[in-house]
């Protein structure tokens, strides 16, 4: 019951103050409320005369609209709960066999109330520093630890054993073995880097895929040196190129240790980029950033980690 009321007071929360309905393409003020769409543009034009404002807070902003395709996303998965169609009667779950549908509906019910808690109590931004002493030659980390770019080898560094000699990697201080996690990378005008997290035990001296089976989770945009770039989820399949609507120039990367999630979003609208899903870690992991070589003397700028603008 104390769930079923939770789940209920989370779905009203979804709910538009304007048209009390559920949100359809909902967008986010400078104020951090939300409103569908087509709602907001409707109050603005009403009153086209005056200052914009919030109607839910009555402070003035900027007539900028931020879709949220997180929001979007968790409202199509509460809509489908309503659907008997879609209650996934009969469906394989993991390895469990065939769910009667009465499970179904409360296994599914279970994952919804997971993802709006986490929607509404999303994990806190966590620091993010990186480790000068994992760090390849080539990289230069700032001295706060927030920055790292491709420069000349630096010489007489020791070849520890934290220390990659082969790619072009440095990883974050903090190791993850618990919890939901989330940091922001600055990415720019690059036109290659890599982002993501690593298993603590990853080989750092020899040839590496930067895939799962070798305890990478890593999103890469990756120069063609035609003036083109291509996006890719480095899963073990052949097949993982993505197609973003823009290049985002700051990317998010939110890690659910427990259920063995790695999300990447483009942090400018929160739309989502790629998930991997079942890692099934076994070990800790720590962020992971490679920002590619200098390519036709372009790609020169660093990658830096960023408070995120809703913080």
């Amino acid at each position: 019951m104390a769930e079923a009321s939770a789940l209920e007071e989370l779905q009203s929360e979804l709910t538009c103050p304007v048209c009390l309905e559920l949100f359809h393409d909902p967008v986010i003020l400078e104020c951090g409320h939300h409103f569908c769409q087509v709602c907001i543009i409707q109050c603005w034009e009403v009153k086209a005369d005056e200052l914009s404002s919030c109607p839910k807070c009555r402070k003035s902003c900027a007539r900028k609209l931020r879709p949220n395709s997180l929001l979007r996303t968790t409202i199509h998965r509460a809509l489908a709960l309503t659907d008997p169609r879609v209650s996934g009667a009969g469906r394989r779950c993991g390895g469990a066999g065939l769910l009667h549908k009465e499970e179904t509906v409360i296994h599914s019910k279970t994952h919804l109330f997971s993802d709006l808690n986490s929607f509404y109590h999303p994990p806190a931004v966590t620091a993010v520093t990186l480790d000068p002493d994992t760090a390849y030659p080539c990289l230069w980390v700032s001295p706060c630890r927030t920055s790292v770019r491709m420069g000349k080898i630096q010489p007489d560094l020791p070849n520890n054993p934290e220390r990659f000699t082969r790619y072009n990697i440095v990883l974050g201080s903090e190791a993850f073995s618990s919890g939901r996690h989330y940091w922001e990378v600055e990415v720019g005008s690059k036109t290659a880097w890599g982002l993501g997290v690593a298993a603590a035990s990853v080989n750092r001296k020899e040839e590496i895929s930067l895939c799962p089976e070798d305890g990478f989770w890593t999103l890469v945009m990756r120069d063609n040196g035609n003036g083109t770039s291509e996006y890719e989820a480095c899963t073990d399949s052949v097949d993982s190129l993505l197609y973003p609507s823009k290049p985002p120039r700051r990317v998010g990367i939110y890690l659910d240790y427990g259920r063995g999630e790695v999300a990447f979003y483009d942090a400018g609208d929160m739309n989502h980029l790629f998930t991997f899903n079942d890692a099934k870690f076994k070990e800790p992991v720590f962020p992971y950033f490679n920002p590619w070589p200098i390519i036709n003397g372009c790609n020169r700028e660093p990658l830096t980690i960023v408070t995120p603008h809703w913080r």
